[in-house]
This record gives C-alpha cells, sequence and structure tokens, in this order.
C-alpha cells in the first residue's frame, strides 16, 4: 500500500494516540485500543478511506487524549485489520506509511480528534557524506548487537541491505532504548545529516555504558569466585 493510493495532502484525517511507542513508516504492527475515542478514530478511518495519524502523548500526559497532550509528528498508515475482542478493546493491525505532522488543528474539539495532516517530505543530501555515515552507524550497531541480545539478527540483516538513510534511521531508532522525550527529538529531525549524527551519538554512548556494565559484572563474578575459592581452602 502507498500514500499514492489515497487522497492528496495536506488532508483532513482522524487521529489515533499511543501512550508509549512511536511507530514508523515501515512498521506493520497490532494495536490495541481501550479508549473509546481511539476506537471511534479507528471506526471513522475505516469508513473513509482507512488512512490514520497515529502520534503519541507527550511525556507525562499519557491517557490523555487533548492536541496539548500530543506530539505534532507522528506517521500515516493504514488499518489492515480491526478486530473487537471479547474483553471490549478492539485490535487493529496498523502499516505506517509515511512520517506527518499536524499543520491545522480545529477550532473545536470533538470527541474523537482530527487535524489537518500533511507529510514530511525528506530533505535531499550529499550521497558522498551520507554513505560514509550510514556505514559508521551500520558498524557501532555490529558492535552494540554484540553487547546485547535485544536486537533482532533479522533487523540488523535489514539494516545492512538497505540503501535508503532516512530508512536505515528509522529502523535504528526504533529499536534503542531512550525515554519518549529523546525519542521524539530523533523522531522529528528532518535533515538526515543531523540525525544520523545524533543516532550514533546514542549508539556509541550505549555501546561505553554496556562495556562498563559487563566489566562491573565480570569483576564482581571474579571476587565471589575469588573469595569461594579461599573459603572452601580454608
Amino acid at each position: 500500500m502507498q500514500l499514492k493510493d489515497y487522497n492528496k495532502f495536506p488532508t483532513e484525517l482522524p487521529i489515533l494516540v499511543e501512550d508509549e511507542l512511536f511507530f514508523y513508516p515501515f512498521m506493520i504492527s497490532p494495536i490495541f485500543l481501550d479508549k473509546e475515542s481511539d476506537i471511534e478514530a479507528v471506526n471513522q478511518a475505516m469508513a473513509e478511506n482507512s488512512l490514520l495519524f497515529v502520534t503519541t502523548t507527550k511525556p507525562g500526559h499519557e491517557e490523555k487524549r487533548e492536541f496539548d497532550d500530543i506530539f505534532e509528528v507522528g506517521v500515516v498508515g493504514s488499518i489492515m485489520r480491526k478486530v473487537d475482542l471479547n474483553d471490549g478493546r478492539v485490535k487493529v493491525l496498523f502499516q505506517g506509511l509515511a512520517k506527518a505532522k499536524i499543520v491545522e488543528k480545529p477550532q473545536s474539539s470533538d470527541t474523537v480528534l482530527r487535524a489537518t495532516i500533511d507529510i514530511v517530505n525528506n530533505d535531499s543530501y550529499q550521497s558522498i557524506k551520507i554513505d560514509a555515515l550510514t556505514g559508521l552507524l551500520r558498524e557501532k550497531i555490529r558492535q552494540l548487537s554484540q553487547l546485547t541480545s535485544t536486537i533482532p539478527s533479522d533487523l540488523i540483516k535489514t539494516i545492512e541491505e538497505s540503501t535508503e538513510p532516512h530508512r536505515i534511521a528509522d529502523l535504528i531508532s526504533s529499536m534503542i532504548n531512550l525515554d519518549k522525550q529523546e525519542a521524539y527529538e530523533l523522531y522529528i529531525k528532518e535533515d538526515i545529516e543531523e540525525r544520523l549524527l545524533a543516532i550514533i551519538d546514542v549508539v556509541a554512548s550505549q555501546i561505553e555504558a554496556l562495556k562498563i556494565q559487563k566489566d562491573i559484572s565480570s569483576r564482581v563474578h571474579s571476587n565471589i569466585e575469588k573469595t569461594n575459592k579461599e573459603y572452601f581452602l580454608k
């Protein structure tokens, strides 16, 4: 599914609000809904063209559903499937298609948030410099994957095979552990050089932190073994 199959942008869309995750253009993910406003947003989207704008609440604004509570940049995507669950929740399978942002809010707010949404277009870039940065980022991710088991091998393979720097940045941003505000700052950077440099810094910091943790763990383990050995030799 491509955005060219739908209306031209900017266009008005219903808004679904997520409390924890940032969704990216490449993601196909289940979303479980229990808030009436989010369920109604899905219903409105399916009654129109299945397009939906998904964004995330600001830190400390979880469970709230007003414009002041949400980030303005998110992702436009389509609802692939909707299932009503026995416990009253609704499960939807959502496919992210493109990063987008709120460009105009309505004068009055209904139960369901709706706004005029426009696509965030990727800036042009100098390929030689960006190729060098993506190469360095791939190297850092390989190092990080050797220190933690939280990075799936198939995701590493996708990063290695991808030639599109914005997609590489999105893939890596989606899997590194950051607090919500830090994640959003990376999420909204439109200059790909700045974004890659910022992600490289984050990954490098996480590598150093994991190395320190492993070194401390190794020292503690060695001290315990030494203590146990001395105890049994008495």
